[in-house]
């Protein structure tokens, strides 16, 4: 299957990188469902709703209606989406009922998206004005299949949002699928949009070459933090990085003892795996501090600095996400963390 377009994600958590092409993602969100007539898509003109087109179609004529939609959403569908085989697995996770149920419930949130449009162009606008060749993306929703490592994808022109990894942390399918809360709570509709915003930083960051220190993969979250706060002003923090507000006033409350055991275990310039593990990935809390705490403290910690960082710099956002020196944005920064 030739589309003639390679579609690279790059997903980060702390270290880790992922890249996706669109070979893979086809074949991944062919199998994608969902749709009810009564969804008024006049309300979602920039934001194309796959899963609504799809399940639009009389069964009884599904080849005429694919052969409808192909020119609106042929990166899903790709070249050959008429083959039988491809045909044959497209009708059958249509009519699969759980997949039904899955969609029924997403339209039952989603029954239209106005209020997320004028947000995302509100978004893609502010990025436009702080990036080089920023090109508006096409924006489009689908049922992932509870892709939850990867609920938004993105690349140049093409923004993917999985509208089924944001149905509520109470969603039952998340609890039956063994989705723990801390990943859960962040699965709302109030994390869509911040979440869009992080992909696009990640696209402007280096890759880099070679394991990362934790400093390293301290600051490269901090700056996609950062762009959250130039392209999303009114956004609460907590929605930005994805913490509650207690576990935002907790990492407020103890920055200064964060700091001093990074500090005092030198653990800045390592790439020790325990330490990239207690301060980047994901989990319940962080490991040595209190149950209280969040995970991924040292991505908090990292958004301090780069916000620290732009207020005593002259420089522009594309420069900042540029810089892969994590040594002199900290020096540079003049960060401190407050006297306790």
């Amino acid at each position: 299957m030739n589309t003639g377009f390679r579609f690279s994600v790059f997903k980060r958590n702390g270290i880790m990188k992922i890249k996706l092409n669109l070979l893979f993602i086809i074949i991944m969100l062919a199998s994608c469902g969902g749709n009810q007539e009564s969804v008024n898509k006049s309300d979602d003109s920039m934001i194309h709703r796959y899963e609504v087109a799809l399940f639009s179609m009389d069964m009884e004529d599904f080849k005429t209606g694919l052969e409808q939609i192909a020119p609106e959403y042929r990166i899903f569908l790709g070249d050959n989406y008429l083959e039988p085989p491809a045909l044959d697995q497209l009708r059958a996770f249509v009519m699969d009922q759980q997949n039904q149920d899955i969609y029924q419930e997403v339209i039952k949130q989603y029954p239209q998206l106005s209020w997320l449009s004028p947000a995302l162009s509100e978004g893609y606008a502010r990025s436009s004005h702080a990036l080089k060749f920023f090109i508006i993306p096409d924006t489009y929703t689908y049922i992932s299949g509870f892709d939850f490592q990867y609920p938004i994808k993105y690349a140049d022109s093409v923004m993917i949002i999985a509208l089924d990894m944001y149905l509520g942390q109470d969603y039952e399918m998340y609890k039956k699928l063994g989705i723990p809360l801390y990943i859960s709570q962040r699965l709302t509709r109030e994390h869509i949009l911040p979440d869009c915003m992080k992909e696009i930083a990640l696209t402007r960051i280096p890759e880099k070459q070679g394991t990362y220190s934790l400093l390293e993969a301290m600051i490269e979250q901090g700056k996609v933090l950062y762009f959250t706060d130039v392209t999303l002003p009114d956004v609460a923090d907590r929605l930005k990085i994805g913490f509650s507000e207690n576990q935002l006033q907790w990492c407020s409350s103890n920055e200064s003892n964060l700091w001093q055991f990074m500090v005092e275990n030198e653990l800045l310039y390592s790439s020790d795996a325990k330490a990239m593990s207690m301060f980047m990935v994901d989990g319940p809390f962080t490991s040595s501090f209190s149950p209280d705490s969040p995970a991924r403290t040292g991505a908090w910690m990292g958004w301090k600095i780069v916000r620290t960082y732009m207020k005593n710099n002259n420089v522009t956002i594309e420069q900042l996400l540029g810089n892969g020196n994590a040594r002199e944005i900290l020096e540079k920064s003049g960060y401190k963390p407050p006297r306790k």
